[in-house]
């Protein structure tokens, strides 16, 4: 691919212009020993061949619709010393499903990500306090949405963001409009505030998402949190380790339909799990090739039923 740069006052390059049909696309981090740190106002819109782009090390801002309507790019990585992304700088990208965006992002502009609909793994590398940059995507979108913060104590946390929706019905007799609305997302997403995650309230709604999400959903939410226990109180993980054990079979199922097995140890403790929903859950393990689970849960019901040795009476 051909580029086209401007010199900066500073020195630096500004990408202006891509020319060619590549499906990956990497920017060179100088040009003519100049470092490349702006990605122009439109230097991607609208190309929809592209899937991949590596972005120069010394990238400092993202201008106004950088790579909106790239509409085929599926993740990006923004280098550490990235600054800001401006108005609608990934608008459209419709198939965009990660991004990872590090601790130098100082603002977002409007539109970022707007109608980013596949937009389900953020990454963010922040410190406790700063995880509200987030907000600039979280409150332009009301899908399911999985946030892993990466803190820079080296201490990990990942948030489910569930969806939410509103329905506004007319009520002529009162001349006023009743409002309903479905779905936790808006209640997790007011967690993040200008000083941080209130992690207590982010685990008290649990309550709610249990009652007014998908099951599925629910299971996802309770099992990341576990993953990644930051800031997670004992009666808060007991609570999410209750219900999963609550779903049985259903719980097994998902654990094998998701591919992640190898979170059961993490519902082994208290009351064992039936022996009808282990028998449920091996049968299931069997027909979808996955041995090793299987050998997990045979392990587990051999550990909590051990067959009972016959006796005879001579």
């Amino acid at each position: 691919m051909e580029f086209k740069f401007d010199i900066l006052e500073d020195g630096s390059a500004k990408l202006v212009a891509a020319i060619g049909e590549e499906a990956v696309v990497s920017i060179p981090d100088t040009w003519q020993e100049h470092p490349v740190t702006v990605i122009g106002e439109r230097a991607f819109y609208g190309r929809r061949e592209i899937k991949r782009v590596r972005l120069p090390k010394y990238l400092k801002k993202l201008e106004d619709y950088a790579f909106a309507e790239c509409r085929f790019l599926e993740q990006m990585e923004l280098p550490e010393t990235t600054q800001s992304i401006g108005d609608y700088g990934f608008y459209n990208c419709i198939r965009l499903v990660r991004i990872d965006l590090p601790d130098t992002i100082a603002s977002m502009g409007y539109g970022a990500f707007r109608n980013d609909t596949d937009l389900t793994d953020i990454h963010i590398h922040t410190q406790q306090g700063n995880e509200n940059r987030i907000n600039t995507i979280l409150n332009e979108t009301n899908f399911n949405q999985t946030v892993t913060f990466h803190y820079k104590d080296g201490n990990v946390s990942q948030l489910v963001f569930t969806e939410f929706f509103y329905e506004e019905t007319a009520n002529e007799e009162a001349r006023q409009f009743n409002h309903r609305t479905y779905g936790t997302g808006s209640l997790y997403r007011n967690c993040v505030n200008g000083t941080g995650i209130d992690y207590l309230k982010y685990d008290e709604i649990f309550e709610q998402a249990i009652h007014r999400d998908e099951p599925k959903t629910v299971m996802d939410l309770a099992l990341k949190r576990l993953s990644y226990p930051y800031e997670l109180s004992e009666t808060a993980r007991k609570k999410y380790v209750d219900h999963l054990k609550s779903m049985g079979g259903e719980m097994l199922m998902y654990l094998i339909e998701t591919k992640r097995w190898n979170l059961f140890p993490l519902l082994t403790e208290g009351e064992p799990l039936s022996k009808e929903i282990l028998d449920e859950g091996i049968l299931y393990g069997q027909k979808n090739g996955v041995p090793e689970f299987v050998s997990m849960l045979m392990q587990y019901k051999n550990t909590h039923y051990s067959a009972m040795t016959k006796s005879f009476e001579l």
